[in-house]
């Protein structure tokens, strides 16, 4: 029973230390944990996006990916038969779209950035940044919280540059394992403008991410989205000439 009792009494002060820990953490280290966690030097992935619309129908699409850092991706479309083909390219802050139908690249910059990507509610904007969130943002703690039963730190953050998609954002931190739960984007003015939620999160070698996002879009009714990752490799090789215009327009 001692032995017993002295079990519990250490399992009991190391639960306090680790929730001391935290309670203890700057907002800027939440950002570098987040980061560190978040980003992903190589992976390949297997997706789906859903667009469900307010009268009920479903419109899926599958693509696969391959991903470079922050700020290098390649990503092509396999079904439905209509979107087979379409892949999209990211370079840093550029981005080119190919459609078969057309036959060419187009780069996607200005007013196309604020466009749904794919009909989605995810924008164009949305898919080509990836900023580092302690380079992009000033980041203050709100509070505590839960989110599906899981500790989270509540961080609100506004942007450092003129740049961003978003100026100001409050994100919902899991305390435990530095993934983003919950997110409210907005505008300049304080307008909410979408709201994520992210769950299914999964342990992936040393880090962990989430397999599921579900996105609104507060500024329209019609539709809301859901992205589902069906497979993910990381630390894979992938051959530098994926991420060019050339590859993107189907040549080898």
């Amino acid at each position: 029973m001692t032995g017993t009792r002295t079990a519990v009494g250490l399992a009991v002060l190391a639960l306090a230390g680790a929730t001391a820990a935290v309670a203890q953490v700057t907002a800027r280290e939440v950002l570098e944990r987040l980061d560190a966690n978040m980003t992903i030097r190589t992976a390949r992935m297997r997706a789906e996006l859903v667009v469900h619309y307010r009268g009920g129908d479903d419109r899926t699409m599958t693509f696969e990916s391959w991903e470079r850092g922050t700020d290098q991706s390649f990503l092509e479309f396999t079904a439905p038969a209509r979107d087979a083909g379409s892949r999209f390219l990211r370079l840093g802050d550029a981005m080119w779209i190919y459609l078969p139908r057309v036959g060419k690249s187009v780069r996607i910059q200005g007013h196309m950035l604020r466009q749904g990507f794919m009909g989605s509610d995810f924008s164009y904007g949305d898919a080509s940044e990836n900023p580092s969130m302690v380079d992009g943002y000033d980041a203050v703690i709100e509070r505590r919280d839960t989110v599906d039963g899981r500790p989270t730190i509540v961080l609100s953050l506004t942007a450092r540059r003129p740049n961003l998609s978003y100026p100001r954002r409050r994100t919902w931190v899991d305390a435990e394992r530095w993934v983003p739960l919950r997110e409210e984007l907005f505008a300049a003015s304080g307008r909410l403008l979408k709201t994520i939620a992210l769950s299914d999160v999964r342990r992936l070698a040393d880090r962990w991410y989430p397999f599921r996002i579900e996105l609104d879009d507060a500024l329209q009714t019609e539709t809301t989205t859901t992205f589902r990752v069906l497979e993910m490799r990381l630390g894979v090789a992938v051959p530098a000439e994926v991420f060019t215009v050339r590859h993107l327009e189907g040549g080898r």
